[in-house]
């Protein structure tokens, strides 16, 4: 038995080789004016994914399902159920007058926000939760033709000041992914909407008949700059990513969803999420999910002041 799993790292091994060998003259010929040290950093990257790849091979999630039912057609023109969803990502919501970088695609006018609330409203949207949306990705329910799923990135005090009451108003449903480490400990006494602040756990408690919270990791929203130059999120850095997550577990986010920070992720990553128990996961890739879809790399679609609400539903774009 030893001698086989002997044979077979020896045989990994050398197809790793190999595999630096290969890449590294591709990249010496794709890119010929970049210094040597740059070029065999980028292989070794490279090699090192796919050397991780073959000795960790990604077990199969197991899923039987949440226990959802069908949600009852909300209107009359709902013929049919969804064939794609549009998960919807939002970050910072303020008041347009204290908007201070109208083109910074995170930051979202309180004005605007309440515009597409009110047209998922009024065009009979569902907002379906992240549990309905796990059921609808692996086959166990349908979902409405007209449904939608509503996300927050970091926690930002003005979700719970200016979207929180929105989203109540209009009886919608979201989803909410927490820096761990960002949550007060007791609640500001003087929010102010032109700074960034972030939200309390007794706002967060408070906000619990519209939100549902979710791990954006405990202290991993941060990048470094690597040996190859380039800055990554922490979470590319596998003995931090598993040591954060018993951390976040340990405060209570023991749900199975996750965000990754800047969106930014890889097969390591995604092999100690499943380790660990995650079953889905979403990235700023833009579009819709399927029936059928990687749940761990999940795509979205970025709102901003300027979407057009409807053609952003029907087309994934708002251009």
């Amino acid at each position: 038995m030893k001698n086989r799993r002997w044979t077979l790292w020896l045989r990994r091994l050398g197809i790793a080789g190999l595999a630096l060998i290969v890449l590294f003259f591709a990249a010496a010929m794709a890119f010929p004016s970049l210094q040597l040290t740059q070029k065999a950093c980028t292989v070794m990257l490279r090699v090192n994914a796919e050397a991780f790849a073959l000795t960790h091979p990604s077990r199969e999630l197991k899923f039987d399902g949440n226990g959802n039912s069908t949600p009852k057609l909300l209107a009359q023109e709902q013929k049919g159920y969804a064939e794609q969803v549009p998960v919807l990502m939002y970050h910072y919501v303020v008041p347009k007058q204290y908007n201070k970088e109208p083109d910074n695609n995170s930051m979202i006018n309180l004005e605007s926000f309440e515009a597409g609330m009110k047209y998922l409203h009024d065009a009979g949207y569902y907002a379906a939760t992240l549990s309905e949306l796990e059921d609808y990705l692996h086959g166990f329910i349908q979902l409405p033709k007209k449904s939608v799923v509503i996300t927050f990135d970091d926690g930002y005090e003005n979700n719970y000041i200016y979207a929180y009451p929105v989203l109540k108003k209009y009886g919608l449903k979201a989803s909410l992914f927490v820096i761990g480490s960002h949550v007060q400990k007791q609640t500001s006494t003087s929010f102010d909407p032109a700074k960034s602040s972030y939200l309390s756990q007794e706002q967060l408690d408070a906000a619990s008949d519209v939100f549902d919270y979710y791990s954006h990791t405990y202290d991993l929203h941060k990048k470094e700059e690597t040996f190859c130059g380039k800055k990554l999120a922490l979470t590319h850095d596998s003995t931090k990513l598993q040591a954060d997550i018993a951390k976040m577990k340990g405060l209570g986010y023991t749900t199975p969803y996750f965000a990754y920070p800047f969106g930014s992720y890889d097969d390591k990553m995604i092999y100690y999420l499943k380790e660990n128990g995650y079953r889905m996961a979403f990235t700023v890739k833009q579009g819709f999910v399927q029936p059928g879809d990687s749940p761990l790399e999940l795509k979205r679609l970025t709102v901003t002041s300027s979407t057009n609400m409807e053609q952003l539903l029907e087309t994934g774009t708002t251009d």
